[in-house]
């Protein structure tokens, strides 16, 4: 074969591998999502977490063109849902609806258990909202000066609840312990929903919790809603004080909800996920039904959401010392 032979062949070789790359790639790529995609919440079904994952499963639907099928994983204080979320293929496909306890239940382990930043991928924030300080009305307790009052003249005598330990019910609990100087006990509980039905029973006498779902509980009467945990009122209660303006000065507590990836999703995935997010999330009937029951929504950049797990890191463990809080 002479030179000339073969310099035309290796020119046709070549054409033909430039012609065929762009094939390659489009057979390689692969479109997201093409399936039902799995949001897991680590609570029962009922509570605050449930009722908002279900409202922003039907909006991520619409947006991401394929089912969002809501699983309830309870258990292990959230750790059931964050380990099946932890093992799951990073494919885009099993995603968490998480809050405040991602970063607060590994701290409350001696043991390790999952590292908030280095196994997970953040897609997102959803809502962010202060909490109820809700009470049975069987206490008779009306007002958080009655209620401060009535815990110091009877120590270990109320009891407050909360979905389960580690969470930011359970810390609220404990911050407001530590700055009325009273002596309360925590009784932990496997989800919000069996919680507020004790609540109401008044089987326990308080709780720091959301107040998405419970607004017909207050109205009814069948709660007494006594503060709220922001800086200022809510929008949907601005007749309610905050905690702080009934006497414990400098107080806040705010719970976050968001969607979490397992670590190694690929980034063209979380981006998708991230800009399908924000928009149902800020979808007109989301904004407007949450608004009405104290609850903000929130969105924010993966970025963003990484940088508030270690600043809640960093919080939460002070916290937890300050409070001498483990499982109990």
């Amino acid at each position: 074969m002479t030179f000339l032979q073969l310099a035309r062949r290796a020119l046709l070789h070549l054409t033909l591998c430039a012609i065929a790359a762009p094939c390659f790639a489009q057979s390689t790529t692969v479109s997201y999502p093409t399936r039902a995609v799995r949001l897991l919440i680590a609570y029962t079904p009922g509570g605050a977490t449930d009722i908002v994952g279900r409202l922003l499963a039907q909006e991520l639907s619409l947006q991401l063109g394929q089912a969002v099928v809501v699983e309830n994983r309870a258990g292990g204080g959230t750790l059931l849902a964050t380990e099946t979320l932890r093992k799951a293929i990073p494919d885009g496909y099993t995603l968490l609806f998480g809050t405040n306890a991602f970063v607060i239940t590994p701290l409350l382990h001696d043991t390790p258990t999952y590292d908030p930043v280095k196994d997970f991928e953040p897609v997102g924030l959803t809502t962010i909202q202060p909490l109820g300080l809700l009470v049975a009305p069987q206490t008779q307790l009306d007002t958080t000066e009655k209620l401060i009052a009535y815990a110091k003249q009877h120590p270990g005598k109320i009891n407050f609840a909360s979905s389960s330990n580690g969470t930011a019910q359970h810390l609220t609990g404990e911050a407001f312990r530590v700055a009325a100087d009273i002596d309360i006990v925590h009784v932990a509980y496997k989800g919000a929903s069996p919680a507020l039905i004790d609540l109401m029973a008044g089987r326990v006498d308080m709780m720091f919790t959301s107040l998405v779902g419970n607004m017909e509980h207050v109205k009814e009467g069948r709660l007494l809603l006594l503060a709220t945990t922001g800086s200022k009122p809510t929008q949907a209660t601005p007749t309610i004080p905050t905690v702080a303006q009934a006497g414990l000065s400098g107080f806040e507590a705010y719970t976050w909800q968001g969607v979490i990836a397992p670590g190694g999703t690929p980034k063209p995935i979380i981006e998708q996920l991230n800009a399908a997010v924000i928009k149902a999330a800020q979808a007109p009937k989301i904004v407007e039904t949450l608004a009405a029951q104290g609850m903000e929504v929130k969105t924010s950049t993966p970025q963003e959401m990484r940088a508030l797990w270690l600043k809640d890191s960093a919080q939460y463990k002070t916290l937890l010392q300050r409070t001498k809080t483990s499982i109990q």
